[in-house]
């Protein structure tokens, strides 16, 4: 447990090598999955990064004064601070204080495997990107000039590399850690290797978390993995999922694997493990 006020400690939390590095990793995880976000997620986001900065991707926040400068309420902010706690992009970090007692939570900002930044977006802070939309600078114009003239002159035509980062990659690039049988499943409904790969993952974490000890990869308990997607499935059509699918997923997942560890232990101190 980390002691509250304690800069050598929270030091060691530092996530990313300078300011720029968290913005482009923040930025990426925006272009990723944006539009699975609630404006109030995006908000508390940017928010929490801009106090990351002294040490960086790490902030000392309470939940009530990220309330105050997002205008949101508690709630509305402890909701949105658990989406983006089952997406990876912050972690939360529980303290003490040096004469005892529970101190406040400190956010990790951590990069997301599978977001990406399109291609040849400049790196700079959230303020400039907000305060140079529709306002052309000089090196923007330049740019635009370059590639104008370059089109103007087919002698010197530059052979361009395809960008992988670019590229949308059906379900058959998805990685072969994953089994067959959930990209089959996944696959009519998500034909992307990114998004099947994420939720795979989603599944790892729960399994993980959940301590059963047969292989997930077991028919049945994958069986049971393909029900929950399905039964997410289910709810994003009837119009009951409120925040994202992968997060309502994830939480499907976490309490199938609930009842295989019950099965596994029924003696099991689920009191004492929460």
């Amino acid at each position: 447990m980390l002691k509250s006020a304690n800069y050598t400690e929270m030091k060691k939390l530092q996530s990313f090598e300078n300011v720029v590095a968290m913005n482009e990793a923040i930025r990426g995880f925006l272009y990723t999955y944006k539009h699975e976000l609630t404006p109030s997620a995006i908000n508390v986001l940017k928010t929490v990064s801009r106090y990351a900065c002294k040490i960086v991707g790490v902030a000392f926040l309470k939940v009530d004064t990220i309330a105050k400068l997002t205008g949101s309420s508690k709630r509305t902010v402890q909701r949105a601070l658990k989406t983006l706690e089952s997406y990876g992009v912050i972690e939360r970090k529980a303290t003490i204080r040096e004469r005892g007692g529970s101190g406040h939570n400190v956010y990790v900002i951590r990069a997301v495997d599978g977001a990406v930044i399109p291609h040849g977006t400049p790196q700079m802070s959230f303020r400039e990107e907000v305060e140079s939309v529709g306002v052309p600078s000089v090196e923007q114009s330049k740019v635009s000039s370059e590639t104008v003239i370059a089109k103007t002159l087919p002698s010197k035509r530059i052979n361009k590399r395809i960008n992988v980062k670019d590229v949308q990659l059906d379900e058959s690039f998805t990685p072969s850690n994953v089994p067959q049988e959930f990209i089959g499943a996944t696959a009519p409904f998500y034909r992307s290797a990114d998004v099947i790969y994420r939720l795979w993952k989603r599944v790892l974490i729960a399994y993980k978390k959940s301590e059963v000890s047969i292989p997930v990869e077991e028919a049945e308990v994958l069986n049971d993995v393909i029900k929950a997607f399905k039964e997410s499935i289910f709810a994003q059509k009837a119009s009951k999922i409120r925040n994202t699918f992968e997060g309502y997923f994830y939480r499907i997942v976490e309490a199938k694997l609930a009842v295989w560890k019950r099965r596994e232990n029924p003696m099991f101190d689920w009191l004492a493990k929460e």
